[in-house]
């Protein structure tokens, strides 16, 4: 291009464009909060629909307004571990840290379950079990 004018308006259209599209990616981000599962609808979804799909909750807070399902992410779980002694050499005992396996060591009946959280939430129920509310905790 030989006119500068036109030069200078081309490229202030671009810087304008580049600076729109990464205006509109923030605002994209402010839509949903981080880590709030996209398929929960207040209103509709149902806390059978959920615990199909997390399982029970980690905590429960009861209220008379309805209850509050807690769920943490997995690698805020903690490991639990308790010692353990046995006999060892005549006279002897040996000590061992052993770790607590959540539900005795049962297999997950749950095979459909796939989705895991990478963030906690706090969701709570109206009395009819249908969620009112979701929230980070």
């Amino acid at each position: 291009m030989r006119n500068p004018r036109v030069r200078s308006i081309l490229c202030s259209l671009l810087h304008s464009s580049a600076m729109m599209l990464a205006a509109l990616g923030l605002l994209a981000g402010c839509v949903s909060p981080p880590g709030h599962p996209d398929w929960i609808r207040v209103g509709a979804t149902t806390k059978h629909d959920v615990i199909e799909r997390y399982g029970p909750s980690d905590m429960v807070i009861a209220s008379p307004d309805g209850d509050t399902a807690v769920y943490r992410p997995i690698a805020a779980t903690p490991r639990l571990e308790i010692p353990t002694a046995q006999v060892g050499p005549p006279g002897t005992a040996v000590s061992s840290m052993q770790r607590i396996v959540p539900g005795l060591g049962a297999h997950d009946l749950n095979r459909e379950r796939t989705e895991l959280l990478r963030s906690g939430i706090r969701i709570r129920y109206v009395s009819r079990g249908i969620v009112q509310e979701l929230s980070s905790p």
